[in-house]
């Protein structure tokens, strides 16, 4: 009788910080890639924990964590002058938490067709300053699956 064992798994694990810049990353209506990726891949989960406080120099922008095609399929839009410093950014309302149990929009999160992972400044104003550290745990779905920071 010959055993066949299952294949063993693990997650790959990718980093990558954004800093937001009025003229940059920060503008109103702008989309930054932060992870390109190719094929198909399981993202097992994400975080995205905040470094610096987004600050804003007038109005309320926002800022939503996604995918090309589906901007919040991650974070919906969230006030972005509610991200701050020290503060997991898991959801709408942002809160400092010692610990958490990560929201089901932020896990097994099935990502095909090289559809890169971002961030978009939402509404009219723009984010002057902060900055946030994004992680994605992930495993190939296809021979090509493949997550790494742009």
């Amino acid at each position: 009788m010959r055993i066949v064992r299952a294949p063993r798994f693990h997650d790959e694990r990718v980093v990558k910080s954004i800093t937001y810049t009025a003229g940059g990353t920060g503008a109103a209506a702008t989309t930054t890639t932060i992870f390109n990726v190719t094929g198909n891949v399981l993202v097992t989960y994400t975080a995205a924990f905040c470094t610096t406080s987004l600050t804003e120099s007038a109005g309320t922008p926002s800022l939503s964590y996604g995918t090309t095609g589906t901007v919040d399929l991650l974070i919906a839009a969230t006030t972005a002058t509610a991200i701050d410093i020290n503060e997991l950014w898991d959801d709408g309302t942002p809160s400092a938490k010692a610990s958490l149990a990560l929201p089901a929009k932020m896990k097994d999160i099935y990502i095909g067709n090289g559809s890169n992972i971002s961030c978009t400044v939402g509404g009219t104003n723009n984010i002057s300053a902060g900055a946030i550290r994004f992680e994605v745990y992930w495993r190939k779905m296809s021979d090509n699956g493949l997550v790494v920071p742009a």
